[in-house]
């Protein structure tokens, strides 16, 4: 555990040791950021411009030079807890089904070129659609989604498999996307490091969307959800009802299509300092691994 936390830290200090940057006015140097704006009401958030961006380094007001919509390709991975779940209960497929497909519709409405790759995971983790941007490439098999017979899931091993997928693509608009309710964990143990460093390695967000009801899952998962989510630039949601899933994959993928190239000025020398990036309309914003 230990050595996973010590993961989490290097990353977000790994965002921060930035190169010095282009040279700007004396004594200053420009850096830029890949940020995302937090789509809290499921809409993208597509309008804004220097003037709306604060960014500080401890906690010194810098100035934005500039801030344009991210124009790289997105390539997105959505894995998919597909266990079976407790005895008596019913399988959320229809609930997963509808999340699913407003997922891959929401970015493909603002970004038609967005590559996204469709996973599931019970007792192994694997890939069921490549990486594509045909909508109708992905809705189909999201229809035909159905419960595994196995109880327990290996989200673990699907987050690994995903940083390693995501490793190997060429842009720097990387998503790892998981959705999973209260299947045990059944990873084998060292898989949470793994996990941790495979996404760390990847260079991609980590977003979480989880389903919890009366029954728990294992600290390990937990751990990872939790803690990866907020090192690399992601987030977690959390709902006690599956019906939410739409709802919740939605701001996922509107905040997904609302990244921005926030470029800003700073001294040239010396260690980067704690950076916090906001809004001056109100939206949260989170930093991606990219800073250069």
């Amino acid at each position: 555990m230990l050595r996973f936390l010590r993961t989490c830290a290097a990353l977000l200090g790994a965002v921060l040791a930035v190169h010095a940057g282009r040279p700007a006015a004396a004594g200053l140097a420009e850096v830029t950021a890949l940020v995302t704006v937090v789509a809290e009401g499921g809409a993208p958030v597509r309008d804004l411009g220097a003037k709306d961006f604060v960014v500080k380094e401890g906690g010194k007001k810098l100035e934005v030079v500039d801030a344009q919509l991210a124009g790289d390709p997105l390539s997105v991975l959505l894995m998919l807890d597909n266990a079976a779940p407790a005895r008596g209960a019913a399988p959320p497929t229809r609930d997963l089904r509808v999340g699913a497909a407003a997922f891959v519709t929401t970015i493909h409405g603002v970004n038609p070129d967005a590559q996204i790759a469709l996973g599931e995971f019970a007792s192994a983790a694997l890939v069921t659609v490549p990486f594509t941007n045909k909508t109708d490439d992905l809705i189909g098999p999201i229809a035909r989604l159905f419960a595994s017979q196995q109880t327990g899931a290996v989200l673990l091993d699907a987050a690994e498999m995903a940083g390693k997928q995501l490793a190997e693509r060429r842009t720097r608009r990387r998503a790892i996307v998981t959705v999973d309710f209260t299947s045990p964990e059944s990873s084998t143990d060292g898989m949470l490091q793994r996990a941790g460093d495979s996404i760390a390695n990847s260079g991609a967000t980590f977003w979480a969307v989880s389903v919890r009801g009366t029954g728990g899952t294992s600290p390990n998962r937990e751990e990872l959800l939790d803690q990866m989510t907020k090192a690399t630039g992601g987030k977690r949601y959390v709902s006690s009802d599956a019906s939410a899933l739409e709802n919740m994959l939605k701001k996922v993928a509107a905040s997904l299509t609302s990244q921005y190239f926030v470029k800003f000025a700073r001294a040239g020398e010396g260690a980067m300092k704690t950076m916090t990036f906001e809004t001056a309309r109100g939206p949260k914003v989170l930093l991606t691994p990219f800073m250069q």
